[in-house]
């Protein structure tokens, strides 16, 4: 038992040296950090789950995005205070945790800016991800099927019965909610695998299916507020100036009978009666309790999000293991994650026969990596205010930046899928996934490194008016002493960004580069410059390096 905290603390479930803390680390959070190493090197990996899910949201994306429009001046909040707000509580909330698997269930669950440009729903989206990150599926999946966000996204906001001109409901909704919110296109095994009959895959539903769910999800429209009660409801369906309340982006859609179907609906061996007085609530309970507990359900989520957190392959027995936690536990989010987070395939060390294990880290989380462990400033969160925030900047072009910006994925099927594989590649041959390199190309490759050249250099965000300068700065001073060192710089470098040190092919090019940059000016600014030009290039090169753009 831990003196201090009143924690038993299990010998097993303490990391043994510093590269197995920042392996649980890299999965858990937005970047390992000096003090999230030492905690959970004191309480545990299992102590520190529990403690990182009961730490209070200090600040809601909502209130930052808020803040962030109102500060700069806009009318209303836009996709780029969304970008302010993500990378603010990325790097600084201290519930790492949870803001990191409601990143991963963003990535499940999509809603994009580039449709949703309003700022204040999508941060409200992000918001309820962060609430329901730690909560049962089934109550996630109901927020997210009656998110204004979703519903504009998916376009089921505002979606109608039919009638007799030939108007069906639309089916967007419906066909995502089964295809990649909850069962997947074909039956799995709790290992995730595909079941076969007869060596042939079996489809989870059908058209039918798609239709009958598409009148489940008729009637659904903005919030109707209890202040507008008086008027029509149609206004309130149709969002009308009669009706028209800033609640309404943020809130829950509203079930509007008038406008939903009362037809029986069929799906997925589910009968709902036709009803005499039409029940939006009763139809969509239905339809989720069914999806919610759906034998796909379980497998389908479990293996994603340890795709997000862990692997991009985990073995059968891992994604079976978890998903009998999540049946066990009926969904229970917080449950699922810790199964995931302390299974031993996520525990054991890579070198331990596990040529499979890890994962292509995307572009954002390696951004986050760097912003968490090296110390910088940002004159934008400086300022503070009641809701401070970084002015991050778009990071979406490939040939410059990430080729990522976080909520802004091309489509509802994220930034890459999770079953994505490299055409003619090795891992293609030996049957294994590596999602992230969907969005992986030469360009990309070149661009990153181009990218963490050109803001260690300059510095990171978009221009502070105020400052004078690019709104986020590296301080790298406290490696000054070392650059005259390369071995060293290179060493402490590593183990301060991957937790040891970089494999020897790996460090003997990385020390062979640094030395060759000269360090020898008799000018005091000038060997300034050339000081600081070789621990930038050390940073470079560890952050370039696969032992920090594999996650293992």
């Amino acid at each position: 038992m831990d003196p201090d905290t009143g924690l038993t603390v299990s010998a097993s479930m303490v990391p043994s040296n510093d590269a197995e803390g920042y392996r649980f680390l890299t999965q858990a959070t937005f970047g390992p950090t000096a003090s999230d190493l030492a905690r959970v090197k004191r309480i545990g990996y299992d102590n520190w789950i529990d403690e990182q899910f009961k730490l209070p949201i200090q600040s809601s994306h909502l209130s930052t995005v808020e803040f962030s429009a109102s500060t700069l001046g806009q009318s209303q909040a836009y996709a780029h205070n969304v970008t302010h707000s993500w990378w603010t509580h990325a790097v600084r909330e201290p519930g790492q945790l949870r803001q990191r698997v409601a990143f991963a269930l963003s990535e499940i669950f999509v809603v994009s800016t580039l449709t949703v440009d309003d700022g204040r729903s999508a941060a409200s989206y992000l918001d309820m991800l962060t609430v329901h990150a730690d909560a049962n599926y089934r109550d996630l999946l109901e927020a997210v099927a009656l998110h204004p966000a979703m519903g504009q996204y998916l376009s089921h906001l505002g979606n109608r019965k039919e009638d007799g001109t030939g108007r069906v409901p639309d089916e967007n909704f419906a066909r995502e909610v089964m295809q990649l919110f909850s069962i997947g296109l074909h039956d799995l095994e709790d290992s995730g695998r595909p079941r076969l009959v007869n060596g042939q895959t079996v489809e989870t539903y059908n058209a039918n299916d798609i239709k009958g769910l598409a009148r489940v999800f008729t009637g659904f429209s903005w919030h109707w507020p209890s202040a507008k009660s008086a008027v029509e409801w149609w206004q309130c369906f149709w969002r009308t100036l009669e009706c028209r309340d800033p609640s309404q982006d943020v809130r829950s859609m509203t079930g509007y009978g008038q406008a939903h179907s009362t037809s029986a609906k069929q799906f997925l061996g589910v009968d709902v009666a036709a009803q005499e007085t039409a029940d939006p609530k009763a139809s969509l309970k239905a339809a989720l309790d069914r999806l919610a507990t759906h034998p796909n359900t379980a497998p389908f989520i479990s293996r994603q999000l340890i795709q997000r957190l862990v692997t991009s392959n985990p073995s059968d027995t891992y994604v079976a293991d978890v998903t009998r936690v999540f049946r066990a536990q009926n969904g229970n989010l917080r449950a699922v994650v810790k199964a995931i987070l302390l299974h031993e395939e996520a525990r054991r060390p890579p070198s331990v026969g596990l040529s499979t294990y890890g994962k292509l880290r995307e572009p954002v989380l390696r951004l986050s990596h760097l912003l968490r462990a090296l110390p910088h400033t940002s004159a934008r969160f400086t300022a503070g205010g009641a809701a401070p925030f970084y002015l991050a900047d778009d990071t979406s072009d490939p040939g410059t930046q990430l080729g990522q910006t976080p909520l802004r994925a091309p489509s509802v099927f994220n930034f890459f899928r999770p079953g994505y594989t490299a055409p003619q590649s090795a891992m293609a041959a030996q049957g294994m996934v590596a999602p992230e390199m969907q969005i992986t190309s030469e360009t990309s490759v070149l661009g990153y490194a181009n990218f963490v050249a050109t803001i260690l250099e300059r510095g990171w965000g978009q221009w502070n008016v105020n400052s004078g300068n690019w709104d986020i700065q590296f301080d790298l001073s406290g490696w000054d002493t070392l650059a005259g060192d390369p071995p060293a710089l290179i060493d402490a470098m590593a183990q301060h960004l991957v937790g040891h040190t970089l494999p020897d092919d790996e460090r003997n090019l990385a020390v062979s580069a640094i030395t060759a940059m000269p360090i020898s000016a008799t000018d005091a600014t000038v060997l300034a410059k050339q000081r600081r030009q070789r621990i930038q290039a050390a940073i470079l090169m560890v952050a370039v390096s696969p032992a920090f753009v594999i996650q293992q």
